[in-house]
């Protein structure tokens, strides 16, 4: 699933307001995003958030993005998450305010969480119940693209490829209307890359090039684009390499290895700290500033000790600095 696992993770993160005023079907006044690493514990969630309700309340919106295998159990690995967040963030003794907790597992690709209720109960002697947990399993293959387009929300939108299509024809320009209504440029780009990039098929692919306008057009073969459709990190290093080798046959031995060296970064980034979209950016902009091989080489070398994006940001703008320096002494 990673070939889908990093773009929707951008997307929830992005539009992580839209996202959870669907899920729990009532307006939220705040969203902010979590860790999901647990310390001194191997656990890692996908995604955890915090929100405010309008009258003042807490709750903790946990996402788990799951394909068609998984190497535990889904019903114990949501035990495992939702034991963690309540362990840090909801602190006894439970009372009628505390934080609450909201678990939901997106199930991805045909068949992926059939016969997943969400409500699982261990029994003690006597039939009495010994533990009891429960979240919220959503099939997005199952789910008509209709019902999700007549909610009228772009980031909603963009999901599109990942349901039901029965009318393919009509159902793909009412998803371009609703991004279209994004006022936000830089938003109403990332829709549209993320709706492509989860299309199921070269076939619906092609059917929405078609009804793209020219300079929507310019995005299909973006960078981005391109990286989200790769299948994590080896997969992104070993990409990285071959269009290096690709692009310099064609333009210069020096800019395809740059363009697979940044393509690489990139891809490692996602996969050891899958940032908030604003740093995804941010680095992303640096590296198309950093020209020489060997500085990209450092950054991505960097990467495997690097506890955090806090360590690779700073470093990659001391190279631009550098640059720019060197520029002006010559």
């Amino acid at each position: 699933m990673n070939n889908t696992d990093n773009p929707l993770k951008l997307l929830i993160t992005e539009f992580a307001h839209d996202f959870a005023t669907w899920l729990l079907n009532k307006p939220i006044q705040a969203v902010r995003p979590l860790n999901v690493e647990f310390p001194a514990n191997p656990v890692r969630s996908d995604l955890l958030f915090e929100l405010v309700e309008p009258y003042g309340g807490r709750l903790f919106l946990h996402f788990e993005l799951q394909g068609r295998s998984s190497h535990k159990p889904m019903p114990y690995r949501e035990l495992d998450y939702m034991h963690h967040i309540a362990i840090r963030e909801i602190p006894l003794p439970l009372l009628p305010e505390s934080p609450r907790l909201h678990s939901v597992v997106l199930y991805i690709g045909e068949g992926a969480g059939r016969g997943d209720t969400g409500h699982y109960t261990i029994y003690g002697p006597g039939g009495a119940i010994a533990l009891h947990w429960q979240y919220q399993p959503i099939r997005l293959w199952e789910l008509e693209a209709q019902n999700l387009l007549q909610l009228g929300q772009p980031a909603l939108a963009a999901l599109i490829g990942l349901t039901r299509l029965q009318q393919p024809e009509q159902e793909l320009p009412q998803a371009l209307t609703h991004i279209r209504s994004v006022d936000d440029e830089t938003q109403r780009n990332q829709l549209l890359t993320t709706l492509i990039t989860l299309l199921p098929t070269e076939e619906v692919t092609k059917m929405v090039e078609k009804l793209l306008e020219e300079n929507e057009t310019l995005l299909i073969d973006t960078p981005y684009l391109r990286r989200m459709r790769q299948l994590g990190w080896q997969e992104g290093v070993q990409a990285g390499r071959q269009e290096g080798r690709q692009e310099g046959r064609q333009e210069g031995r020096q800019e395809g290895m740059e363009l697979g060296l940044r393509e690489a970064v990139l891809e490692a980034v996602i996969r050891r700290f899958n940032p908030p979209a604003a740093d995804y950016r941010r680095l992303q902009q640096q590296l198309e500033q950093i020209h020489q091989p060997n500085d990209l080489q450092q950054i991505l070398l960097s990467l495997f000790d690097a506890p955090d994006m806090a360590a690779i940001l700073p470093l990659a703008e001391q190279m631009i600095q550098n640059k720019t320096r060197n520029l002006s002494a010559d």
